[in-house]
């Protein structure tokens, strides 16, 4: 089973401070107040991967935000999930709704 992690904030069982440490090298932060770990930058992101599967031992995804909406959601809902270069990495995509609704796509990428 896959667990989906939102990457703007998840919460973690208590690990170790080397663990910890890890962790915020590979590009974690932690916010104290509310206990959540966010993606604070993505150029370790594979093994930051790693290192939270072995943590949840579970395989682990990250959802993805929709540039559009602003929606989170998960890359198994994409009809582009076997092609995508990025897929279950923290990263900005288009979710299927907005991909259905063409003209407004279309409208969302004059924009850009």
């Amino acid at each position: 089973m896959v667990m989906v992690l939102n990457p703007k904030g998840f919460k973690l069982p208590r690990v170790e401070k080397e663990k910890f440490i890890l962790l915020i090298r590979l590009g974690l932060d932690y916010n104290k107040e509310l206990g959540l770990f966010s993606i604070k930058n993505c150029n370790n992101v594979e093994k930051l991967m790693d290192a939270l599967s072995e943590i949840l031992k579970t395989e682990i995804a990250f959802s993805q935000t929709c540039s559009r909406c602003g929606k989170n959601f998960p890359c198994s809902e994409c009809n582009y999930n076997e092609l995508c270069t990025t897929k279950n990495l923290p990263f900005t995509c288009v979710c299927p709704q907005c991909l259905r609704d063409r003209k407004r796509f279309e409208e969302h990428l004059e924009k850009l």
